[in-house]
């Protein structure tokens, strides 16, 4: 049972933290600025993370994004404060004190909102720009781009920020406001329109390089992420009510003010995404295959019970072994020999040059990695082993010589 109040709390415990009610819609804000404010700091902490340990160094995208997500945190502190003092509520349940005071505080989550929003964007272009230092037509453009974004977060920032009554901008209640959904429109189409021109611009980096089609896929589509914010650009505008932002905002904007949220946030993330693929390349052990070789190179995989050590330079090594003994313990290695290393000029076997020395070599295309296994013990256990030994053959000559006669 509920009134419009909120729901009937049974004697002995405690009312829930909010409620969704015909008067009441806070509850929808408040998941929407906490559930985005943590996903944006822990990807924030994350690319911090990536610098410092695996890029080793801090550039100019970094700072702009870093900045965005602390703004990100100012404007989501703000709007879970206006919400403890009446944002999503009906305007019947506030005093008007309290109406004055979170209509200001809304005002200037917006403020931060436009900011924010434009500082992402200009950080993943700053980051397309560093790809590229050398390159003085990518440099032109990107930093074009830049300019151009810089002018419409400036552009943006004053539509949204004069509207209304200009002596008391903020509040929007009884006031004449007219086309402030229009300037949302205008605001939201450009966005629109910039996205996709980042993605483009992604596209024009990658176009012109050296590389496989797949690799320029796989960059094409960490920069597509961000195609997803359209989505919420468009549900954000369809939800905005004209009529209500005069007679009723903290209320009807509830929808409005929730999709706001989960844009900016998820701007600041997909704008963290391109960072992490040298992350995910170092995630890579490369256990059980060759990882990220080309298979087209030859590549060696070599053993040694004593460092099982892979060589470097991916190409064909043999490392001393320990004693080998036959399965049969009919004949033992008493003796080990410390060789030079051979390296195999052929993609089908190694050589060994002394004994106990042993060297294994392999393509990409010439067996898995269990054959190599297999391969290997039937080279030890059974008779194939003798190709890897070295025979010392030893003959003895008698013979007999004439003695003069003893006297």
């Amino acid at each position: 049972m509920s009134t419009n109040y909120g729901p009937v709390v049974p004697e002995g415990q405690y009312p829930p933290f909010a409620v969704v009610t015909p008067d009441d819609r806070s509850a929808w804000i408040i998941i929407a600025a906490a559930v985005g404010l943590v996903c944006s700091l822990f990807f924030g902490a994350l690319r911090f993370f990536v610098r410092r340990t695996i890029d080793g160094e801090f550039g100019l995208d970094d700072f702009i994004i870093g900045a965005a997500t602390v703004l990100a945190a100012i404007q989501s502190s703000i709007i879970l404060g206006a919400c403890s003092r009446g944002l999503g509520k009906s305007l019947d349940l506030l005093s008007l004190r309290a109406q004055n005071e979170v209509q200001g505080m809304y005002y200037a989550s917006n403020l931060f909102f436009i900011i924010i929003l434009g500082l992402s964007k200009i950080s993943v272009v700053a980051f397309l720009l560093r790809l590229s230092p050398h390159n003085s037509q990518h440099k032109l453009v990107f930093m074009s781009a830049i300019a151009v974004l810089a002018a419409w977060t400036a552009g943006s920032f004053f539509a949204v920020a004069l509207q209304c009554n200009l002596q008391h901008a903020w509040l929007s209640v009884n006031e004449e406001c007219t086309g402030t959904h229009l300037r949302w429109e205008i605001v939201g189409a450009l966005d629109i329109f910039s996205e996709i021109a980042i993605v483009g611009m992604a596209v024009y980096l990658v176009w012109s390089l050296k590389s496989s089609r797949s690799n320029k896929t796989v960059v094409i589509a960490i920069f597509s992420f961000r195609l997803l914010l359209i989505i919420a650009v468009v549900l954000r505008i369809k939800t905005f009510d004209q009529a209500g932002w005069t007679t009723n905002p903290l209320l009807l904007e509830s929808d409005f003010i929730s999709w706001t949220q989960a844009e900016m946030n998820y701007s600041l993330i997909s704008a963290t995404i391109p960072a992490f693929q040298k992350f995910l390349k170092n995630m890579d052990t490369q256990f059980g295959g060759r990882g990220g070789l080309n298979p087209n190179e030859e590549s060696s995989y070599v053993y040694s019970s004593k460092s099982g050590t892979r060589a470097k330079d991916g190409t064909t090594a043999s490392y001393a072994m320990s004693k080998l003994r036959s399965m049969n313990k009919s004949t033992a290695i008493e003796e080990e020999e410390e060789g030079p290393i051979v390296r195999s000029e052929n993609t089908q076997a190694a050589r060994v040059a002394k004994l106990g020395t042993w060297s294994s070599a392999t393509t990409a295309n010439d067996r898995s990695g269990s054959e190599a296994a297999n391969a290997e013990t039937l080279s030890i256990g059974s008779n194939e082993s003798r190709r890897f030994m070295i025979r010392k053959d030893v003959t003895w000559a008698i013979a007999s010589e004439d003695r003069p006669p003893k006297i």
